[in-house]
């Protein structure tokens, strides 16, 4: 991500923060504009075109997306008045808002990436339901049909939403990074960070404990875990956070002097 587009989106996330209340209606327009602004190189590059005059990418988003919330369109503006280092991280910045939006959109004791994380592990656990998902063969009217049987009374009108949008939308990207990349935002926008844990048997409460709070320590912000029990990894521990993935699993290291030994 270059400096533009961060700072882009750090223009666009103050626009979010200023409009107070955001609700459910916001966040699924900006994920459906994210679409829209995909779909049409002409539109996607008359926005992204920072030579163009503010006045003139702000009427685009008034004759595109007039329809839309206030809120909606005043982050558009924003997003399309901002400088980009190409036009695929102004469609990224786009759905990074549109996720956040519908975080910001969720009562307080709702917890979206835990329910995002769920889905995730009850995705790749069962081949099947990760193939439907994730082929690039299936269509996207019946994925979405899927995600609605499997999760309507289950998860909320904001874990389905993003799922939704982003099966519509993957961009190369498999279902679980999917899945990962948006429960990373939800937390982000709430000031978490999250940490993908994987051991080969379930953490007690204080082992938890522990490395939650050196998660913290080193990343400089509430860290939560969320945790996957797989016992092919035989033992250690293997962390991601983000991007950053922390590999101490005894398969790991079996990996590695096997690569050394045939060398």
């Amino acid at each position: 991500m270059g400096s533009a587009t961060r700072e882009a989106i750090a223009a666009a996330n103050a626009a979010l923060a200023k409009q107070g209340t955001v609700d459910l209606a916001t966040g699924e327009q900006l994920l459906a504009a994210a679409l829209v602004v995909n779909g049409s190189h002409e539109l996607r590059a008359a926005l992204a075109d920072d030579t163009a005059k503010d006045s003139d990418r702000k009427g685009i988003v008034d004759a595109v997306f007039g329809a839309y919330t206030a809120a909606a369109r005043a982050i558009l503006e924003s997003l399309a008045t901002s400088r980009w280092s190409s036009e695929d991280d102004l469609v990224a910045g786009i759905e990074e808002l549109g996720i956040r939006a519908l975080a910001a959109s969720a009562p307080k004791n709702l917890s979206i990436d835990d329910e995002l994380f769920e889905f995730g592990v009850a995705v790749t656990s069962d081949s099947e339901l990760e193939l439907a998902l994730g082929s690039k063969l299936g269509g996207v009217d019946g994925k979405i049909s899927l995600v609605k049987a499997l999760l309507d009374g289950k998860a909320s009108e904001q874990s389905i939403a993003i799922l939704k949008a982003l099966l519509s939308q993957p961009r190369g990207r498999r279902i679980a990074e999917l899945i990962r990349y948006a429960a990373t935002i939800v937390a982000d926008e709430a000031g978490n960070g999250i940490a993908t844990v994987t051991v080969a048997s379930a953490l007690d409460a204080d082992q938890r404990k522990r490395l939650v709070t050196a998660l913290s320590a080193q990343y400089g912000r509430d860290i939560r875990i969320n945790e996957i029990v797989d016992p092919v990894i035989l033992g250690g521990m293997r962390v991601q956070v983000g991007s950053e993935v922390i590999d101490g699993t005894i398969s790991n290291r079996i990996a590695d002097l096997r690569l050394r030994l045939a060398s």
